[in-house]
């Protein structure tokens, strides 16, 4: 083709006829500018579709997350909860005020009201991969990026209340296995691996403990911390599922 033209060329330099070579030279500089414009607008398609396929796959990646992160969390909520209601019946201050039963209460049962709590917190890591990448700028959804801008600040309020609670459980809450219970009795739980004979060891009496004021004032702490951090997880459960909402609304987009 090129040979092609510089015969044309070279013929109209030949006929002496420089306006119908102006115009020729005019054609055929349109031409090449035409077809590099046509280049590149082919090239920023093909950019533009390789981008929106790797956003795509990146939202169906963060989606998949935020559903086991959403699983995660409801499973949280619902061992808080259980917590919350266990002392709270252990107090007696539930708000039918009906008495407890003694049969409620139990070694293994007070194991779990002192020592037990909730310390996992939901992981998106395909968010964090994304993020240490520098891909975030390829979600184009500006609500989607600024959900998960939020969602990493929850998370992080979140971690920071379960520490400040762990750190008031080892200091504080301890202090009614260490003053008020017979822990002895507690090497025969059922999680133990332990071959223990604890016959004659005296038996907690916990109706009798559990109305001595410190044993109240530490659980009732506990309880507090704990309902914080429920509270805390059922906003981050929130923030989760919204955020699946509108990654689900941008695929169906594609």
């Amino acid at each position: 083709m090129f040979k092609f033209f510089r015969e044309i060329r070279k013929k109209l330099a030949d006929e002496n006829k420089p306006l119908k070579y102006l115009r020729y030279a005019i054609g055929e500089i349109l031409l090449v500018v035409v077809g590099i414009l046509i280049a590149l607008q082919i090239n920023n398609w093909n950019e533009t579709q390789k981008a929106r396929s790797e956003e795509k796959a990146l939202l169906e990646n963060l989606l998949e997350d935020l559903k086991s992160a959403s699983l995660q969390s409801e499973g949280f909520i619902g061992k808080e909860q259980e917590l919350i209601d266990n002392l709270i019946l252990a107090m007696g201050i539930q708000p039918d005020g009906a008495p407890l039963s003694t049969a409620y209460f139990s070694d293994s049962i007070m194991i779990d009201m002192i020592w037990d709590f909730e310390s996992n917190v939901p992981v998106i890591n395909s968010y964090a991969e994304i993020k240490n990448t520098g891909k975030a700028s390829l979600i184009r959804n500006r609500e989607i990026r600024q959900k998960f801008t939020n969602l990493e600040l929850k998370i992080n309020n979140l971690n920071n209340l379960v520490k400040d609670r762990l750190t008031v459980q080892q200091i504080r809450i301890d202090n009614i296995a260490q003053d008020h219970l017979n822990l002895v009795r507690f090497t025969m739980d059922t999680s133990n691996n332990l071959d223990v004979n604890i016959q004659g060891e005296p038996v907690n009496n916990y109706p009798e403990i559990l109305k001595r004021p410190t044993v109240r004032n530490l659980l009732a702490m506990k309880l507090l911390l704990t309902d914080d951090v429920l509270k805390f997880r059922m906003e981050l459960q929130n923030e989760i599922d919204l955020i699946i909402e509108l990654i689900d609304k941008e695929l169906g987009a594609f």
